[in-house]
């Protein structure tokens, strides 16, 4: 059913809990993981910065999928999250993609508004071609 799952992740609680549902789908259908870190230079944040968060989320991924006898490609791009998800996705070209419902800016548990969703996870359902999983 599924070859290629591609899960997006920040890093946050929700973006780990996207990478553990992905992981486990992939291990039932033996799909290979598709593991996005995007380094956003709309955020204030130097560029070694980025690369060192987006590195360390992807090294997370990466031995999940390892303790779960799954292969994971790592993708770490320069773009706008929401300005450039739909090229995103079809250049990973994935059968369904796992986003967190909420990335860092909403951490803490008592500034997360359940009746709204995050902005790139938001895009993510107007834009994708492919289903896509929200996880909170």
């Amino acid at each position: 059913m599924f070859k290629n799952i591609l899960v997006a992740s920040d890093g946050s609680k929700c973006g780990d809990n996207a990478v553990d549902l992905a992981i486990d789908l992939a291990s039932k259908y033996g799909a290979k993981i598709s593991a996005l870190y995007v380094m956003d230079f709309g955020l204030d944040f130097t560029y070694d910065d980025m690369d060192d968060a987006g590195g360390a989320v992807l090294d997370d991924i990466t031995a999940k999928g390892k303790e779960n006898d799954v292969v994971v490609v790592e993708h770490i791009i320069t773009a706008d999250p929401i300005q450039d998800m739909a090229t995103m996705i079809r250049k990973i070209n994935p059968d369904i993609a796992v986003f967190g419902a909420f990335g860092k800016s909403t951490e803490k548990e008592e500034n997360i508004d359940y009746s709204k969703i995050g902005s790139v996870a938001k895009n993510a359902l107007k834009v994708s071609k492919v289903p896509v999983i929200l996880v909170k």
